[in-house]
């Protein structure tokens, strides 16, 4: 008998001590449920409960400012995506605009030199150049945009060349 009572203080001190030996990854309360009382004590006393949330907590925060960020980043996009609409529908604006003075120039030369065959040449350059600006399709790229410029650039050249011959056959 004497035996036993010096056994239960050893006993009792391995459970203690055994129980310090937990350490923040071990006292995962899932991992945890079918864990007797003395190992859940000990986890909540030494802090490790505690512990863990803050983990947990901190890393929480990290997916919140990672969130964050790529939210800011979305509306950045999102912004630049509408600043291009805009752009192509500025630069459908522009073709219109061109296509309207250009028509109504070609048909006022039309109207004035109707049987000149150099100037109906000229005309029926400028009109193909014109044809394939508005084939051209408008989008946000800039390969796209310079191409348009382009374009744009050589129907003006011949509009220029039109009115200089215009100018000319008129003096």
């Amino acid at each position: 008998m004497k035996r036993i009572i010096r056994l239960i203080p050893v006993a009792a001190a391995a459970l203690v001590l055994s129980g310090c030996a937990v350490d923040k990854a071990g006292c995962d309360p899932r991992a945890l449920r079918d864990a007797g009382l003395l190992t859940k004590m000990n986890c909540d006393f030494s802090g490790s409960y505690d512990a863990r949330a803050k983990d947990k907590e901190a890393q929480l925060a990290e997916a919140r400012k990672t969130n964050a960020a790529l939210r800011e980043a979305l509306a950045a996009l999102e912004k630049k995506n509408e600043l291009s609409k805009a752009d192509a529908t500025a630069r459908r604006n522009q073709i219109s605009a061109i296509n309207r003075s250009v028509n109504n120039y070609l048909q006022q030369v039309r109207a004035t030199n109707p049987g000149n065959e150099a100037l109906s040449a000229q005309i029926r350059e400028a009109t193909a150049r014109l044809n394939q600006l508005n084939a051209t399709p408008v989008n946000a790229s800039a390969a796209n945009a310079q191409e348009l410029q382009n374009r744009v650039t050589a129907v003006q050249q011949e509009i220029d060349k039109l009115q200089r011959q215009s100018s000319i056959l008129t003096q």
